[in-house]
């Protein structure tokens, strides 16, 4: 009861400015303001949404499942879905207080290794950052699940067990980074449980089939949304090379918080020292705490808690652009914090002396790391502050300069700024597709058509894998009046990326309007629908198509249902079903049904934007 006493209004005031801040315009947009969604009453049709969407690039129900709750409890106000990511951030706290108090039999370690994870500036980001819920929400079930297993492990039982292995499953279905926990398991045995963990394997097998079906979902859901990145920029060698070196460098970020900003560029080469040091460096800790397993096996469990736990977010399969990203320190922290907790203890059950000394260095860090906490929390104000911040930091990490014109390219006051932003990445990294991919839309933003092609070819040429670029390419020369070659580059396209649902779909809408092409048309929107059967803009065209083909009303009647299906918070969804089951005799009161919900679903979008203290990025709607 003092730890929580102290350690909640410790945290309150670290974040209390969050309560006052809006959404930011990066990735808050997909996950809430303009996710349609979470508009959508509670049905059937958003249990599967919340249960078997991939949208918009991962599989996470749980976390679907809470910004669903804060949505229809709250609308847009954002200060509400901040207060709860601090709130799960302090249960997330007191759980992992709970679990090394109950697994270790100590009170102050495991105080101090709790009031690190509160407090710690490198949690800011997971925690400020809305987007992020589900990390809290991971970290919540994680540490839920360890305190589960310690029961479990005083007193097996089924149950006890049952208990631990689902709390597992909703933190899969939270942030599947936590798919490393089954062998924090094994890491336990060792220390602090001290069981005979070679005989006890078996028992940690179904977890492990539980992650590799999450990793499987995962990386197909990320495949499916582009989240898995085109690593013609970053090969496999420079992948290894940048993981060694940001093991390093979290270390350090952990040691001494000094320079954190949201996003650190991926590096275009990696000095060779570097990596040499990263290597010594980690095989000499690693070798020293192997050697100390015996007499200090706190050093191993601490250790490889941290190299772990970093391995699904270290980058060797590349997810986004980032380098790295302090959020991914969120649960590794605390194998270094187990580290530093119980050799302080061991320190004063040596030299009682040191007592007052370590504790008053402990609450000292405590206190310095709460007041870092508080001033880092203030970059998360908004979208502009958040990135003007990370540039002053480092004007030369391309990948902010990058999210800084995405967040300006959409409002048409900033166009220019935003061309700006994108030429100065551009200059960092010019082989990037991205960045030459982005720099055409801001000139097709600013009605520099010719221009804009010009760098979508660019990015394609660079990367013909992406397939953007193809269909940007395509749809600037339409605009400009040369079909021909748009249709040309769609077909180059489709060369380079068969399986290409979206090059599909939009080749199909281009041939539709052709006459005499319109069969093509439709065997293009069919085979967007087989290659990706979420995807709702290909359904929408493919129904629409069909309305108008003899004998084929009931298939265009199912691609509308699919429609909604897929987006059941969509009133565009609800119109264009409605509209196709006016044709269908005897649907009339169903068809009015739909519409009825289309209406409810506008009505409330306009009750929500009403009602909102801060305003969202790129408006409301």
């Amino acid at each position: 009861m003092l730890v929580a006493a102290v350690m909640l209004p410790a945290i309150a005031l670290a974040y209390a400015a969050v309560f006052g801040f809006g959404f930011i315009g990066l990735d808050d947009g997909i996950y809430i303001y303009r996710n349609l969604n979470l508009r959508a009453a509670l049905s059937t049709q958003t249990l599967g949404w919340l249960l078997l969407s991939f949208q918009p690039d991962n599989w996470f129900p749980v976390t679907r499942l809470s910004l669903l709750a804060d949505y229809k409890l709250f609308g847009l106000r954002a200060e509400f879905y901040h207060a709860e990511n601090v709130m799960l951030h302090a249960a997330a706290a007191l759980l992992l207080y709970a679990f090394l108090r109950r697994a270790t039999s100590t009170v102050w370690p495991a105080a101090f290794a709790a009031f690190v994870f509160a407090l710690h500036p490198l949690h800011v980001e997971s925690v400020a950052w809305i987007s992020e819920r589900k990390d809290v929400l991971c970290a919540l079930f994680w540490f839920a699940t360890l305190l589960a297993w310690v029961r479990y492990t005083e007193r097996p039982g089924v149950r006890r067990y049952l208990a631990a292995l689902a709390l597992f499953g909703l933190g899969l279905m939270a942030k599947p980074m936590i798919v490393s926990l089954p062998f924090l398991l094994v890491l336990l045995d060792v220390w602090p449980l001290r069981r005979a963990w070679r005989q006890k394997l078996a028992e940690k097998v179904p977890f492990l089939g539980l992650s590799l079906a999450v990793m499987a979902i995962t990386v197909v859901a990320q495949r499916s949304g582009g989240a898995i990145v085109s690593l013609q920029t970053a090969p496999l060698l420079l992948r290894a090379e940048n993981a060694l070196i940001t093991v390093t460098i979290y270390i350090g970020d952990a040691l001494w918080p000094a320079r954190l900003w949201a996003d650190y560029a991926y590096p275009q080469s990696v000095a060779a020292w570097k990596v040499l040091a990263a290597v010594a460096a980690i095989s000499a800790v690693s070798a020293a705490v192997l050697l100390q397993r015996n007499r200090r096996p706190y050093l191993v469990a601490g250790w490889f808690w941290f190299l772990i736990t970093l391995i699904p977010v270290i980058g060797l399969v590349q997810v986004g652009q980032q380098g790295r990203a302090d959020r991914y320190m969120y649960v590794p922290l605390t194998g270094l914090t187990v580290m530093l907790a119980w050799g302080a203890a061991e320190a004063v059950e040596r030299w009682p002396s040191l007592r007052r000394v370590i504790a008053a260095a402990g609450i000292a860090a405590c206190a310095a790391m709460a007041v870092k906490t508080a001033r880092q929390v203030q970059y998360w104000k908004d979208t502009d502050t958040l990135l003007s911040h990370s540039i002053a930091m480092d004007s030369g990490d391309d990948l902010a300069l990058n999210s800084y014109g995405y967040t300006a390219v959409h409002n048409t006051e900033r166009v220019a700024e935003a061309t700006e932003y994108y030429r100065r990445a551009l200059a960092i990294r010019p082989d990037s597709a991205v960045y030459h991919s982005n720099l055409g839309y801001a000139m097709y933003r600013a009605g520099r058509l010719e221009a804009a092609t010009a760098e979508f070819r660019e990015a394609a040429r660079l990367d013909p894998a992406m397939t953007d670029a193809w269909s940007n390419v395509a749809e600037t020369l339409n605009e400009e009046g040369r079909q021909q070659e748009a249709l040309r580059a769609y077909e180059a396209g489709l060369l380079a990326n068969p399986r290409s649902a979206a090059l599909h779909n939009m080749l199909g809408a281009m041939l539709w309007k052709i006459p005499g092409r319109q069969e093509e048309g439709l065997r293009h929107f069919e085979q967007a629908v087989a290659l990706r059967p979420d995807f709702a803009g290909a359904r929408t065209n493919l129904g629409t198509v069909l309305l108008d083909r003899p004998g084929r009303l009931d298939d265009a009647v199912a691609q509308f249902e699919a429609w909604v299906r897929i987006e059941p918070g969509s009133a565009a969804a609800h119109r264009g079903l409605a509209g196709a089951l006016d044709r269908v005799p005897g649907m009339e009161p169903e068809a009015g049904d739909q519409r009825e919900e289309a209406e409810r679903l506008q009505a409330e979008a306009g009750r929500v934007c009403s009602e909102i203290r801060v305003p969202v990025p790129d408006g409301c709607n």
